[in-house]
């Protein structure tokens, strides 16, 4: 069995993921559980029925995930192999960064943070905070490894740079301190940034991996079980005028 083309894996994962969010957000609204429509992402998991929603979405888009960081692991293997870069150690340490960021997805998940506020908390650092991480790396990787155009390259690192900078923008708002300070006076300000910031910083983060489009849709996977070999394997297919580059490697 051979499927071309695993550009449908990240556009699905990104659409499942910021439709489902905004139905559990819409949910939240109409039950009357919200007293302000600027909501907290978590806040639109607190309470049945958004809560069954909220689960549902963020334990597949955690598989879906994992799926996507997973291939996009062996198409850098692929390509480093391809044109001679030795980044092995470094694509391994990225690989653990980018699974233990969809762990922490599963646990957001998981762990409502009505009802276990510390571990939901570790769940969405590891999520949001990982994956910033994760993906600031891979886009200056696939600035050399990438089959995508050059602006391609440069979308995907603006959308990193610009959830780093809505994470710290969030984080700045929820220090206790700035509450202490404002006196008052400013805490729908914060409040307001706050919750601002996290929301792009989530939507930033789920745009990011549209831009893995074109080099998924170079990949095929191949199931092949016989005598003499039984195994999955990974290709590269690009079409370049009249030559047909193919590159393979086993899982």
């Amino acid at each position: 069995m051979e499927i071309r083309g695993l550009a449908f894996l990240p556009c699905f994962w990104v659409t499942w993921t910021l439709v489902g969010l905004f139905v559990a957000y819409a949910v939240t609204v109409a039950e009357g559980h919200a007293p302000t429509y600027l909501l907290y992402i978590s806040e639109t998991g607190s309470y049945f029925p958004e809560s069954a929603v909220f689960t549902a979405v963020f334990m597949l888009s955690s598989i879906l995930g994992a799926a996507t960081v997973c291939v996009e692991y062996k198409f850098l293997d692929i390509r480093s192999a391809a044109i001679g870069i030795h980044c092995a150690m470094s694509q391994r340490v990225l690989l653990v960064v980018g699974l233990s960021s969809c762990i922490g997805t599963f646990t957001v998940a998981a762990f409502q943070v009505e009802a276990f506020p510390v571990i939901h908390r570790t769940g969405a650092v590891m999520s949001l905070g990982l994956g910033s991480l994760y993906n600031l790396c891979q886009s200056k990787s696939l600035y050399r490894m990438s089959l995508s155009d050059p602006y391609v390259c440069h979308i995907r690192m603006t959308l990193s740079l610009m959830m780093a900078a809505s994470l710290i923008t969030f984080l700045l708002f929820k220090i206790p301190l700035i509450y202490q300070l404002c006196n008052g006076r400013c805490e729908e300000i914060c409040h307001t940034s706050a919750v601002t910031s996290e929301w792009l910083s989530v939507l930033t983060f789920m745009l990011h991996y549209l831009t893995y489009y074109t080099d998924f849709q170079h990949l095929c996977i191949l199931w092949r079980c016989d005598k003499s070999d039984c195994g999955l394997k990974i290709y590269i297919f690009k079409q370049e005028k009249k030559n047909m580059l193919q590159c393979s490697v086993n899982l």
